[in-house]
């Protein structure tokens, strides 16, 4: 059952799966990244410190072994306009159940939040502007649920701009799944199943 993070960098969602062990040990652990250097790093921190995942520098979605999930951090901002309805066709059309995709909230607060941040955190001048341009590129939740809602998945959104404080969302994720699953992911998340919006959301919000 392999879960495949796509850009990966140096696969800190990976190795932190590996290294708390959250999703069990039935599930192969994967990071797919087209930097060779990322990918060369990630594998020498991961072997570092003994955990059982592996990285792969490629196509996530040219796997010899499809993924049961995909998953990335940071990822979606990148694609514009058909690119990011493809982005999602490619993992419709493929054998996975679902797929759990964390970008930037697309909020006023977002750039400034990000220009605090990556002026604390980075040295470089050009590591600095990117996380700004990053968060001024963010989608919107309505171009997030519009791509991801291609035949054969459920498209989903965790806390839609409208429902969450400006202040604390820095990230959120949209989320796909068959059809058939959605009624058990909801009961699985119990209460909190209800910060989760469809498609159809959209409609209700420009009434």
């Amino acid at each position: 059952m392999p879960l495949v993070d796509i850009g990966c960098g140096l696969g800190y969602l990976v190795r932190w799966l590996a290294a708390t062990n959250a999703l069990g040990t039935d599930v192969e652990l994967v990071g797919v990244d087209l930097d060779a250097a990322l990918v060369g790093e990630a594998d020498r921190l991961a072997r570092a410190e003994g955990l059982t995942c592996r990285f792969v520098r490629g196509n996530a979605f040219d796997l010899p072994e499809a993924a049961t999930v995909y998953v990335s951090t940071g990822v979606l901002h990148h694609f514009r306009g058909p690119a990011l309805a493809e982005f999602f066709q490619a993992q419709a059309s493929s054998p996975a159940y679902a797929f759990c995709h964390f970008d930037i909230a697309a909020t006023p607060l977002a750039p400034i939040g990000a220009w605090i941040f990556h002026r604390a955190r980075m040295r470089n001048p050009l590591g600095r502007h990117d996380g700004v341009v990053s968060a001024r590129r963010a989608h919107s939740d309505g171009t997030l649920l519009r791509a991801a809602a291609v035949p054969g998945i459920r498209a989903l959104l965790y806390e839609p701009r409208g429902t969450a404080n400006p202040f604390c969302t820095t990230l959120r994720p949209v989320i796909g799944v068959r059809p058939q699953l959605e009624a058990p992911l909801r009961r699985a998340l119990g209460r909190d199943a209800r910060r989760i919006v469809g498609p159809e959301h959209l409609a209700e919000t420009t009434r």
